[in-house]
C-alpha cells in the first residue's frame, strides 16, 4: 500500500491510498481521526471487527466511512489496483499500528 499526503491541516488530511492486487496492509487504526473516502479507480476491501472477521468491500465509484479508533486493515485481494482519496477529519496521528483487533469471542 502507498500512501500519498496531500496535505495535513493538523484537523483534517487528504490522501491518495493506491494497492496493487494481492496487497494487504497491517493492522491499524487512525486515532481519533475519522475517514471519509471514495473509491477512484478498481474496487476496495477492509477487514476489522472480533478476530478481523467482519468485512466490507467497496465498489469503484463508492463512498465509505471509518470511524475513530476502529481496529481494520485494507486488503485488495481483486485482480486490479485500487486508488481511493482519503480525508481523516479530527487531530492526532493519522495512523496508528497495532497487532490487530480484539479476539473473537
Amino acid at each position: 500500500f502507498v500512501r500519498d499526503l496531500a496535505f495535513d491541516t493538523g484537523r483534517a488530511a487528504l490522501l491518495r491510498a493506491y494497492a496493487e492486487p494481492g496487497a494487504t496492509s497491517g493492522w491499524h487504526h487512525h486515532g481519533d481521526r475519522d475517514v471519509y473516502a471514495h473509491v477512484l479507480r478498481g474496487r476496495a476491501r477492509f477487514e476489522y471487527g472480533p478476530g478481523g472477521a467482519d468485512r466490507t468491500d467497496v465498489e469503484e465509484g463508492g463512498f465509505f466511512h471509518v470511524p475513530a479508533g476502529l481496529v481494520h486493515r485494507d486488503v485488495n485481494p481483486f485482480d486490479e489496483p485500487h486508488e481511493i482519496l482519503l480525508t481523516l477529519v479530527g487531530t492526532g496521528p493519522l495512523v496508528v499500528d497495532v497487532d490487530g483487533p480484539e479476539p473473537a469471542a
